[in-house]
């Protein structure tokens, strides 16, 4: 793995399915993820009722409580076992529609949401010239003054915060560990996750994943045909500081 580069596509194959699930679905769900997909789309002035893309919607935590609020949702991801597990959160209630696919090559027409939402750390997994290639994606499925809504660690935040190991217990039990190193030059951190199970079992999978200075992601959207780009410090519109999470609220031209 190297340390100037995002990994593969096939560690991220390999990371987004029931590892993942075991990580991040039992402490991410709920009222918290629904105000922040709420807020999400309000920043991105979607109609109520209005056609809503999250790419990629992961296991449903943003994509299942907007359409049970009456947007008309698409999720899309390119893991099976994500989108299954978001069929199953949404139950018998109003459900996104699940789209299996590459986010660099949406099968959705052109022009066809309101709101686009790439949120939870959702970008930087492919190298600056793919990443690129997703948010030209994101741009062409935009309508006219539609809107795309980007959540996501910056590098100032993480030169900030920056730890090289840490822990934390997740639900039933289990234990996270991780281990980091940071390539400044690079902008790329390196994480190894190893999942504690209650028996003593471990399982471990470590990645490599591009953050973005705020300067460079904006560059990158302008280049991708966004026009009134602006940073911002959370879905609410407070100012971005070195020590909050990015937003983005990009408009197509």
């Amino acid at each position: 793995m190297s340390d100037r580069a995002p990994s593969p596509q096939s560690t991220w194959d390999a990371l987004f399915g029931d590892f993942y699930l075991r990580a991040y679905a039992g402490g991410q769900d709920g009222g918290p993820a629904r105000d922040q997909a709420l807020a999400a789309v309000r920043l991105g002035a979607g109609p109520e009722g209005g056609d809503v893309l999250d790419a990629p919607c992961g296991y449903g935590r943003h994509a299942v409580p907007l359409a049970q609020a009456g947007y008309r949702v698409t999720g899309v991801d390119r893991s099976r076992t994500l989108l299954d597990a978001a069929q199953a959160a949404a139950g018998d209630g109003p459900a996104p529609r699940l789209v299996e696919a590459d986010y660099r090559e949406l099968p959705l027409a052109d022009a066809s949401f309101d709101v686009a939402l790439n949120l939870f750390s959702s970008l930087g997994y492919l190298g600056d010239a793919e990443d690129e290639r997703v948010l030209g994606e994101l741009h062409r499925v935009l309508r006219p003054g539609g809107r795309l809504v980007l959540e996501t660690m910056h590098r100032d935040l993480l030169v900030r915060r920056f730890q090289e190991s840490d822990w934390r217990l997740l639900g039933e039990g289990r234990l996270m560990l991780e281990q980091r190193t940071f390539d400044a030059r690079a902008g790329v951190v390196q994480t190894t996750q190893t999942l504690i199970e209650t028996d003593g079992r471990r399982e471990s999978r470590s990645w490599s994943v591009r953050v973005y200075a705020a300067t460079e992601l904006v560059a990158m959207l302008e280049r991708a045909g966004f026009d009134e780009v602006r940073c911002l410090g959370d879905l609410h519109g407070a100012p971005l500081r070195t020590d909050t999470r990015l937003v983005v609220a990009a408009t197509k031209r």
